[in-house]
């Protein structure tokens, strides 16, 4: 077998003028945590949604981020888009008192913010993270949650 030299995406041949330097999100990023707790109603019904977050498209989301859906007022957990419902995430609040849409080293490893979310090209600016109700609250409830990101 022949032997190989490689590289990661991180390093770039500068001499090859059809190489590009490595992504600074990538390279350089910085870890930006955003913070925020929702609360729901117990007569809350189907239909009802609400804006979570504000993150920057072309982010790439950190596997420390969490929802805390112990005391959440929905028996099923959606995250997504204001228009596309469970983009990020579809769970039912059963399977678990926290969930992380980004796993150490799943596919979603690496990926910007819409490409998670199942968009075909990057809409730049900003991308709404919205929670929906598929169906009425059970209780009153709320749902912590931390967003962890790198931006450049």
């Amino acid at each position: 077998m022949p032997l190989k030299n490689g590289s990661s995406d991180l390093i770039h041949d500068f001499y090859d003028m059809d190489d590009y330097p490595a992504d600074p999100a990538q390279a350089r990023g910085r870890l930006i945590i955003a913070t925020g707790t929702l609360t729901n109603a117990a007569d809350d019904s189907t239909g009802s949604k609400y804006h979570l977050v504000d993150l920057p498209s072309s982010c790439i989301l950190h596997f420390d981020t969490f929802f805390d859906v112990a005391a959440d007022g929905f028996a099923q957990i959606v995250i997504g888009t204001e228009t596309d419902t469970d983009a990020l995430v579809d769970v039912l609040k059963s399977a678990g008192n926290l969930h992380s849409p980004i796993a150490k080293g799943d596919a979603n490893h690496g990926k910007r913010l819409w490409e998670v979310l199942g968009l075909a090209k990057d809409p730049g600016g900003n991308i709404g993270l919205w929670k929906h109700a598929e169906a009425d609250a059970v209780a009153a409830g709320n749902m912590p949650f931390q967003i962890h990101y790198i931006t450049a």
